[in-house]
């Protein structure tokens, strides 16, 4: 029955735990097909090519072209009406054909700077978190964003969720305080100077905590929750600083009637055995990887240890759906569906929908996946 539903309408009842047949979502954030753009629809493109959305309107073709249950995604300015806060931006040419970018933030305790340099490849040759000193000037940067021009985000908002309609739902991308850290020296900054992270961490919840209003008033569905760098995250650094921050914005968000679809496409092995996500308990969790992309012993072992309340989504192999035959890619599905059976599961990609994916292959693994 839930095949002939109209997208949105279908995620909203299996949301509320209702049997609506098979779901197949890749993540999926522009047009990736081997075959020319097109729009599908007979009214007009909603974006056209130059505007700031326009990813989002390949999304919107891409799902009724490939005929899978879409989760768009886009993103909406919060731009602060303090236009001191506009990075300043510095590009020079090098003597070997490379060039380095200097981008610069004033601020009353000095300059937030960060330097990097491209010829083949890029370096980093300045962080903007490298000190004590830049961690304080960048908490200073997030609370006068908080001072943001709601109107003008919201109006943005809408128009996305205009365009999208009842094709499906419409997310943002969203993530821990703690990310927005120096990744590369995450842990020896919070051995060096934790009072500084943590300052910096907390200004960035506390605009978070504002951002999800705005989101919710736009016309967002859900949040895209995502929790990099887990080769290197412990447990014991998850316990201390992602679960907590993650709690509090998914209770906000579910306060305001959103959802959570959490995508992390790493080593998740210790987090499922150590409860985590059980204890957020995402309404949808993607993806469960085994090797090489993750280290999950297999699908099946993850969905014998999470909660029967959270939906799973994944994990066909990145490589399977641009370069297999079509036969593999329905192998596949088939593997899935078996590892899968008497639980709730969409199936999905272990990541994004790669460039020059073939047209057929994405149709097959639609037509598997519906199969019962």
């Amino acid at each position: 029955m839930g095949i002939d539903l109209p997208a949105r309408e279908k995620w909203e009842l299996f949301l509320r735990g209702q049997d609506v047949g098979p779901l197949v979502s890749p993540p999926c954030d522009n047009w990736s097909l081997d075959v020319p753009y097109r729009w599908p629809y007979d009214e007009p493109e909603p974006f056209q090519e130059g505007h700031r959305a326009r990813t989002l309107g390949e999304q919107i073709a891409m799902a009724n072209v490939c005929g899978w249950d879409p989760t768009f995604l886009a993103s909406i300015p919060f731009t602060p009406r303090d236009p001191g806060l506009e990075p300043q931006v510095k590009t020079t040419q090098l003597g070997d054909g490379g060039r380095r970018t200097e981008t610069v933030i004033r601020t009353p305790y000095g300059d937030l700077t960060s330097v990097g340099e491209q010829k083949v490849t890029s370096r980093t040759v300045k962080a903007e978190l490298a000190s004590q000193e830049d961690y304080r000037r960048k908490a200073w940067v997030v609370r006068r964003a908080m001072d943001y021009d709601e109107d003008a985000a919201i109006a943005a908002g809408r128009e996305l969720a205009r365009a999208v309609g009842d094709r499906g739902v419409l997310g943002t991308w969203f993530g821990p305080p703690a990310m927005a850290v120096n990744h590369d020296e995450m842990h020896y900054h919070l051995a060096d100077f934790p009072d500084a992270v943590m300052e910096l961490r907390a200004a960035t919840r506390e605009l978070q905590l504002k951002q999800l209003d705005t989101l919710r008033k736009s016309g967002f569905d859900y949040l895209f929750y995502c929790v990099s760098g887990t080769e290197w995250i412990s447990p014991s650094f998850f316990a201390e600083s992602i679960l907590g921050d993650t709690l509090a914005i998914f209770a906000r968000w579910r306060a305001l009637g959103g959802f959570i679809l959490w995508h992390s496409c790493g080593h998740l092995a210790r987090l499922v055995e150590r409860g985590f996500y059980n204890q957020c308990l995402p309404e949808i969790f993607e993806t469960l990887s085994e090797p090489p992309v993750g280290n999950l012993p297999s699908l099946a072992w993850a969905r014998q240890r999470l909660d029967p309340r959270i939906a799973t989504k994944g994990n066909i192999s990145l490589g399977v759906l641009p370069n297999g035959t079509e036969e593999q890619v329905r192998g596949e599905v088939r593997r899935v569906r078996d590892q899968t059976r008497g639980t709730r599961h969409i199936v999905g990609l272990s990541d994004d929908v790669l460039a020059n994916t073939p047209l057929a292959n994405a149709r097959a693994l639609v037509d598997e996946a519906r199969r019962l």
